[in-house]
């Protein structure tokens, strides 16, 4: 039996393929298509995932949706004709869209696929958030939260999931928080107002909370908070939800926290260099501060009702809200739960996955833990013998704008024999400063890389992280790097409570941060936010043997980020990989075996 799963429609489009409980393979179509948080019909990610798992549609047993349209769109409608006349735009916008195309999934489904319509299975979105992480765990009994803008209804749900008598999995739900009180539009609304791209830059507001106070957190929790039943309240009389990619706050939003950020306005803070601001910018800060730390207030208050309810010590957490690393941790550090997983792509992505192994377990029974390098793998023998014939001139005219055109720069390309080698070369172009692209394998499924597409650069050299963001990365210097270590240095460098915690799940997949020992600092500065923390993957030497070797070899931590450009998914090619290493600043390629160095 295998099973496809299939989200599209918001952001993120995405189709898994599982097979008696396993992920054989998972891909966003963003990875493709290069279009950044991709929403359309993701066929070119669907036809990836069958060809990874050697299936045609023909073969597909059943193929699951991530939605029930028919409940969204009762949602939509009601939520555009409330404020009437005020969202007539946004209603006709709506009725075109859903009348036009959404509504219809099943038969867009049966029509692409040239598939049985009595194949497709349409679950609900919370419920494939809550599969996902409830499946993917390993755990036979445990917490689930889900926090996300909004499924059809439900913003917010608390569930159990339990293993039945037949091996089977059973998710009871216990308590749904509805549209429009919502943690996650909250927080994504903050996002808007302080001048970023909402349901895509909420990683801003996090890192931008750390170089603010909370003095604006009593205002805030007038805002939302949760009640003793478990149920997200919103004031809703701060925002205008209906027109949210629009202003999504209200003047009394405004009266309160004062005006937004316009975009154009740069922000002065530095996770590498802190300093005093302008009033201005740090009442910015300020409030992203608030919003943070009520979120994880209410966030805590979710998780202790749900313990209260269940009785179990593992939780499981999906939904958008879950990729908040910093709330995660106090989440594993003051929670009432022993042990707290998230999925590698809790998102939308993610729900694709979810509901492959929802459908999937309704026959098999119970799922194993899948890890994140489930996306697009190929044979790199072709691209290797291209590289070889790749001259740096056919990409000077590409070049990164403001980068110098360097004349006589050649590139030298190296293979060597072992891992070994491998990773006692690359190791030294990392001693020597080089900022170093990894290719290797399968690419990660969701939005982290964990060095399958990752850019590497030693962790103890401000300026050369500086000199990675504005010529690579376009990264804002107030967004700290992350660091990817060997067990053996996470125990060095990681400001734990046992030895145990260091195997937490959360340390895998950078999905919590972490206090760095104070005396360890100044040798990973450039992984490390103002508040001398940071994301850590602990890495996997079974998973990971490749990446593992070079982080030995190298004898430290290493600065770990996504191998794009800014506005642009993480390279899935190696072509692709080879056109962002010739038009940036980028001095080392590795291809798998492979190494490419510019010669100046």
């Amino acid at each position: 039996m295998a099973t496809l799963g299939i989200s599209y429609g918001f952001h993120d489009a995405t189709a898994a393929v599982v097979h008696q409980g396993k992920v054989l393979a998972a891909c966003a179509e963003e990875r493709l298509s290069r279009q950044k948080h991709d929403a359309n019909f993701p066929m070119l990610a669907i036809r990836s995932v069958l060809a990874e798992a050697g299936l045609t549609a023909a073969d597909l047993d059943f193929v699951a949706y991530h939605e029930r349209p028919s409940e969204t769109f009762t949602r939509v409608v009601a939520s555009t004709i409330a404020p009437f006349p005020r969202s007539r735009r946004e209603f006709t916008v709506a009725m075109k869209a859903w009348l036009g195309k959404k509504l219809w999934v099943e038969g867009e489904i049966a029509t692409r696929l040239g598939i049985d319509p009595a194949k497709i299975a349409l679950h609900g979105h919370h419920e494939s958030h809550a599969a996902q992480a409830f499946l993917g765990s390993g755990w036979t009994d445990a917490a689930i939260l889900t926090i996300d803008a909004v499924g059809e209804w439900a913003t917010t749900s608390l569930a159990h999931g339990r293993r039945g008598g037949d091996g089977k999995p059973v998710i009871t739900p216990l308590v749904a928080s509805d549209y429009p009180s919502s943690l996650g539009l909250v927080y994504s609304a903050v996002t808007a107002w302080l001048g970023f791209e909402p349901m895509d830059s909420e990683c801003s507001t996090m890192a931008l909370a750390a170089f603010g106070q909370p003095r604006y957190a009593r205002e805030m929790r007038q805002v939302m908070q949760v009640d003793a039943d478990g149920r997200v309240l919103i004031d809703a009389s701060f925002f205008h939800f209906d027109r949210y990619f629009d202003a999504p706050w209200s003047s009394r939003f405004l009266d309160v926290f004062g005006a937004p950020r316009p975009p154009e306005h740069a922000l002065p803070f530095d996770s590498l260099a802190p300093a005093r601001v302008a009033p201005q910018s740090q009442r910015w800060a300020d409030v992203a501060a608030s919003a943070q730390l009520v979120f994880e207030e209410c966030l805590l208050a979710l998780a202790r009702r749900l313990h209260v309810l269940t009785g179990a010590e593992n939780l499981c957490f999906a939904g958008g809200a879950a990729l908040n690393c910093v709330a995660n941790a106090r989440l594993l550090d003051q929670g009432p739960f022993k042990n707290v997983y998230v999925p590698p792509d809790p998102g939308d992505g993610g729900a694709a996955v979810g509901a492959a192994l929802l459908a999937d377990a309704k026959v098999h029974g119970q799922s194993a833990e899948y890890r994140p390098f489930v996306g697009p793998a190929r044979s790199f023998a072709l691209d290797e013998a291209m590289l070889a014939h790749v001259e740096p001139k056919a990409f000077r005219r590409h070049l990164k704008l403001g980068l110098p055109v360097t004349s006589g720069e050649r590139w030298e390309h190296t293979r060597y024999e072992t891992d070994s080698e491998l990773a006692r070369a690359v190791a030294a172009d990392l001693t020597q400063g080089a900022i170093v692209g990894w290719v290797q394998g399968r690419a990660e499924s969701g939005p982290r890389a964990l060095g399958a597409r990752s850019i590497l650069i030693r962790p103890d050299l401000p300026e050369l992280a500086k000199r990675l963001s504005e010529t690579v990365k376009d990264r804002a210097r107030y967004r700290p790097y992350a660091l990817s270590m060997t067990r053996e240095d996470a125990a060095r460098l990681l400001e734990t409570r046992a030895p145990a915690d260091l195997d937490r799940p959360l340390y895998r997949w950078m999905q919590a941060s972490v206090s760095v020992r104070p005396e360890a600092r100044s040798g990973v500065a450039c992984g490390l936010h103002v508040d001398g923390t940071t994301r850590p993957q602990i890495v996997d030497p079974v998973a990971q043997p490749r990446f593992h070797a070079l982080l030995g070899a190298f004898g430290n931590a290493v600065v770990n980020t996504s191998f794009n450009e800014s506005g642009f998914p993480l390279v899935t090619t190696p072509f692709e990989a080879l056109a962002v290493f010739a038009r940036t600043a980028m001095d080392v390629l590795v291809i798998e075996n492979t190494v490419i160095r510019k010669q100046r």
